[in-house]
């Protein structure tokens, strides 16, 4: 599994995570992207700020062999809102103890950190082998680590909290819950299957601003953008892809690229910080600090 932010990101239109607080679905975000180098990159408005959903591959073929890589960068044009210590942090035993500053929205000399960038969902055929170990989401100082990763779709997850309190796992697809499970301090982890491509959101209804995503892709073509905005796809067959980039704050934004075997196809995404939150992430920021 590749490196591991939202759910094919114009095929995901996506549904993302039994008590406890809930989030939305469905954005409309504005199709932007660019490109330089080998890549041919033409920016499309998507139906809607979430991943493009379609079922899973049930074909026999054997995966496609590739040897192709997409690499880029996400940049954040405009002014990133301001990251404080969740106000409520003060008044949970455990979690007062740290001030931490929130992490929805990180950018880095104009690089924005946590964007989950994929081939869309449906667009590479064949049958990948799910990887035997399972996707991990760790709760460390009252935080979900990673804030948002990628897994294959047949994949297992696995939530640990190595936390020395008490947090209740509570997960939605869409606006649907999941489920919703307490994990006591030294609790083992907890795991669950990862089936079809949705975009699955994690809260904690102990500590309400903890907020972590986990992004379910029917391939292994995946990637999250680093602190510099970077990211990396390899192995990819060679083909003509929509490729699409999602940020838990700022929705889904596309591009098309065309990439020859043994060659690296060069793209970007821009977000400018005023686009509307995609609909299964809702009001996370609002009364947060």
């Amino acid at each position: 599994m590749h490196r591991r932010y939202i759910a094919s990101l114009a095929a995901i239109a996506v549904s993302a995570l039994v008590a406890g607080v809930g989030c939305s679905e469905d954005p409309k975000p504005q199709a932007t992207g660019g490109s330089t180098g080998s890549a041919k990159t033409t920016a499309k408005a998507p139906a809607s700020a979430a991943p493009t959903v379609t079922a899973t591959t049930t074909a026999a073929a054997a995966a496609p062999a590739g040897n192709g890589t997409i690499k880029g960068v996400v940049n954040l044009t405009g002014t990133a809102p301001e990251m404080k210590v969740p106000a409520k942090r003060k008044d949970a035993e455990f979690c007062k103890t740290k001030e931490v500053k929130y992490n929805a929205v990180v950018a880095n000399g104009g690089k924005l950190k946590d964007v989950f960038v994929r081939i869309e969902n449906g667009a590479v055929k064949g049958k990948f082998d799910v990887p035997k170990d399972p996707a991990v989401i760790d709760q460390v100082d009252c935080m979900y680590t990673p804030r948002i990763q990628g897994a294959l779709a047949g994949q297992q997850i696995a939530i640990k909290n190595s936390d020395g309190t008490l947090h209740n796992v509570h997960t939605y697809k869409g606006v649907e819950s999941w489920f919703n499970q307490a994990q006591p301090k030294g609790a083992e982890a907890i795991s669950k299957d990862l089936e079809d491509p949705t975009i699955v959101k994690f809260k904690c209804d102990v500590h309400p601003w903890m907020t972590g995503f986990v992004v379910i892709t029917d391939h292994p073509f995946f990637a999250v953008s680093g602190d510099d905005g970077s990211f990396t796809i390899n192995k990819v067959p060679a083909g003509k892809y929509k490729v699409e980039a999602w940020h838990s704050q700022f929705g889904l934004k596309s591009t098309e690229v065309e990439i020859a075997d043994g060659k690296t196809a060069d793209i970007s995404f821009s977000f400018d910080g005023k686009e509307a939150e995609p609909a299964e992430n809702k009001d996370e920021l609002k009364g947060l600090f």
